[in-house]
């Protein structure tokens, strides 16, 4: 019989080869197991480098790698507004409710397009009351996201019809699991979001939480509840064109880039803006500002990642850390190259005897390398248990911990797991193949002659050897300078101070609307809250604040001075706001160096929710 192709031959290499990594694996452990100190001492090494690079790569990862979890996030955009605004601005990237429908409603590159404004509500339930994270948006969002329901429906363009209209909840899936013991039966039931009853109609499909990292919406609003989640605020910000609160996405239609998305929208951007001047809110701006603001301009960014405050305050830090880390891993496999050239110059004989009787280079090579890559593999393995560790100490440090629910996690997926293997097998190469090759050069001759056994490395290890300590050197030496630098800085931070006395300062956050306070009743309650503050005993001051200290604030608006005109067309006031009562300042121990304090005749009301402080 004739026997065709070479599947048998090719499977019995495939097995021969099996066979053979078995064996070098049974031999390796063997080894490693008559020397455990080298072995411990490697294993840690590796694991905390490997581990290290592993825990920063997890963040790194989630909060300037990863896009959106949603359907073809490469097609959506953020629209932005560039430019000297006249009006008020609440958060970045954000545009006007009217200006969103217009570029809705008129667009040739858009397939659809939504908007969002990310809030804080208190939810009650059962009896029991919580402050929630949310998200008010339009009935376009989950279609344009590609989002599906897990239970009952999701919003549609019909939610977006009456101011007030629509008092319906969409739940976080995560929240419907946690709160609600994963009930099915929470769709059709009314809950109170700011004593305000509202049904659930629906949970949004698993995994997905909301457009923005750093900030997991529970639940879901329809923006035109705007007036019933955002209490006590007297504009209404769903026709207000001066208010730039909502960020918009949309999504491209095939074929169109981002660059003809942006050129095409800067005419009717223009033609908005004309609208917008000759309306009367106008009429006390300058012409200079007029000017300035019909200069503004619609910009186009990429909407795959979302919107995110995280990203732009960890970008940097993240890749320092990652640079550091990557430092002590290479570090690590100079300091373990050098020990198994150490450890190779004690089986030089070894190796030159089984050279002798026919054994190969690469073969022995080979098995070199599997003994690298499982000390390699033992430290990737434990190194999974440090980046576990590591992270959720870095989020302690680096993450809010009022965010109120945070969409990052310290658990290893399937990409962490790749990059620790990639990392594992790269760094058993790395400390492994050096050592490998030059121990497997020796001088077959003179080594068998030696009779006492003792065999020298020779001036190649000796160089060797020398060079890997000289980068290790080098390497130690620059971190050592950039940690001293970073701690001088820290130092330097701490000494500075915040610019205000905080001995004997308490502060603390309110906020009656939650408990269903309306605007006239806050009027009454503020004052009263002062007063009461004022009459315990010890308290020298007391004022109030929208914002929190040294909060960041992205809550700004467009300034000007009467009779004064900026000598360059860029030199305009946008500046960040805060709404204070009087005392403020003496509460805080900042002097006023020119004219005086605020006084109650000022303005009697705050219109914000605002935090207080006692001293």
């Amino acid at each position: 019989m004739t026997k065709t192709g070479n599947e048998g031959p090719r499977r019995m290499s495939v097995t021969g080869w099996l066979d053979t990594v078995l064996r070098d694996l049974k031999y390796t452990f063997r080894m490693l197991a008559r020397t455990p100190g080298f072995t411990a001492v490697a294993v840690l090494t590796l694991a905390l480098g490997i581990g290290a690079n592993t825990a920063i790569f997890t963040l790194l990862d989630q909060v300037l790698l990863r896009l959106l979890p949603v359907k073809d996030p490469q097609q959506l955009i953020l629209l932005t507004m560039r430019g000297r605004h006249y009006g008020s601005n609440w958060g970045g990237n954000a545009i006007s409710h009217p200006m969103f429908r217009d570029f809705r409603d008129h667009n040739e590159v858009f397939s659809d397009m939504f908007c969002r404004f990310p809030y804080s509500a208190s939810l009650t339930f059962g009896g029991q009351a919580e402050l929630v994270q949310l998200e008010m948006v339009s009935g376009t969002y989950f279609s344009v996201l590609g989002v599906r329901p897990f239970l009952g429906r999701l919003f549609t363009p019909d939610d977006d019809s009456v101011p007030s209209g629509h008092p319906y909840i969409v739940l976080n899936y995560d929240f419907w699991r946690t709160r609600f013991a994963s009930d099915p039966g929470i769709v059709g039931k009314d809950l109170l979001l700011n004593n305000y009853k509202m049904t659930v109609v629906g949970v949004a499909q698993p995994g997905f939480d909301g457009v923005e990292l750093g900030r997991s919406p529970k639940l879901f609003v329809p923006i035109m509840m705007q007036s019933r989640v955002i209490v006590g605020n007297p504009e209404d910000m769903l026709k207000e064109r001066r208010t730039r609160w909502v960020n918009a996405f949309g999504r491209l239609k095939p074929g169109i880039s981002q660059q003809q998305a942006k050129a095409a929208l800067q005419p009717f951007m223009h033609s908005m803006l004309e609208q917008e001047v000759q309306q009367a809110a106008f009429s006390h701006a300058s012409a200079h500002d007029r000017n300035e603001f019909l200069k503004c301009w619609i910009d186009v960014l990429p909407g795959s990642q979302g919107r995110s405050y995280l990203r732009r305050q960890l970008s940097t830090p993240l890749w320092v850390l990652m640079a550091i880390t990557g430092a002590v891993l290479l570090i690590a496999c100079a300091n373990l190259a050098n020990l198994m050239l150490v450890r190779g110059s004690s089986r030089v004989k070894e190796i030159a005897v089984r050279l002798a009787m026919g054994a190969t280079r690469p073969r022995i090579i080979g098995q070199l390398l599997i003994e690298s890559l499982s000390l390699s593999a033992l430290g990737g393995l434990t190194g999974l248990a440090v980046a576990f560790w590591a992270d959720r100490a870095l989020m302690k440090i680096y993450l809010p911990s009022d965010s109120g629910g945070m969409n990052i996690s310290s658990a290893p997926d399937l990409r962490i797991l790749l990059f620790n293997l990639a990392v594992t097998v790269l760094t058993g190469v790395v400390f492994g193949l050096v050592p490998a090759l030059q121990t497997t050069k020796p001088n077959i001759a003179g080594t068998l002659k030696d009779q006492a056994g003792a065999v020298v490395g020779g001036s190649g290890h000796n160089r060797l050897r020398k060079a890997l300590v000289i980068a290790q050197v080098t390497l130690s030496l620059l971190l050592l300078v950039g940690a001293g630098l970073f701690v001088r800085s820290l130092a330097n931070l701490r000494n500075l101070g915040p610019g205000f006395p905080v001995e004997h300062l308490v502060g603390f956050e309110i906020d009656p609307s939650l408990n269903g306070y309306t605007p006239d009743r806050m009027k009454i309650f503020y004052p009263q809250l002062i007063e009461s503050l004022r009459s315990i005993p010890g308290t020298q001051s007391a004022g109030l604040a929208s914002q929190r200290i040294l909060e960041d604030n992205e809550w700004d608006s467009g300034m000007s001075v009467e009779g004064f005109t900026p000598d360059k067309p860029d030199d305009h006031a946008q500046p960040y706001m805060n709404q204070i009562s009087p005392n403020y300042f003496a509460t805080l121990g900042v002097p006023i160096v020119a004219g005086r304090d605020f006084t109650p005749n000022d303005n009697r009301e705050i219109k914000h929710s605002p935090d207080a402080f006692g001293w």
